[in-house]
């Protein structure tokens, strides 16, 4: 009989602390998004790149050095995060004004982000451009 209240115990006690866990997760999500977007708007990849997989970061500071010699944007908005049952993802939704340096002339691309909840901080794992034309070396695949 203890035992089977030690088991109703310890799997409610799971249960309840989960909603939890999931709400500081994605507390920190919207933060972390527009903390990283204004970043790469100024193309700073001292901070910026902290919101990308370590593995990952020496290639994007690369494909942010090239990028910054081609192209200047002039706003990247947020249009909406949808975050994921799990609160392991999230979709996030971009509107990138941007124009390449020896063209000046404005372009408008609507960007699907993915961010990932790894380890205890949200990652910017992947971008795909929905509608508009292709932003040079960013958001690419």
């Amino acid at each position: 009989m203890k035992t089977l209240a030690l088991i109703l115990i310890a799997l409610f006690a799971g249960v309840c602390c989960t909603p939890m866990k999931n709400k500081e997760t994605l507390a920190t999500l919207e933060p972390a998004v527009i903390q990283f977007y204004e970043q790469l708007k100024w193309f700073n990849g001292e901070i910026s790149k902290d919101y990308v997989p370590p593995a990952f970061r020496s290639a994007y500071l690369d494909q942010l050095d090239v990028a910054e010699r081609k192209i200047n944007f002039s706003s990247i908005s947020v249009v909406r995060i949808t975050p994921d049952k799990t609160a392991k993802k999230a979709v996030v939704r971009l509107r990138v004004s941007w124009m390449e340096k020896d063209d000046n002339i404005v372009n408008d691309t609507l960007v699907e982000a993915t961010w990932e909840f790894q380890g205890n901080a949200w990652y910017h794992t992947k971008g795909k451009v929905v509608d508009g034309p292709k932003i040079p070396v960013l958001f690419e695949k």
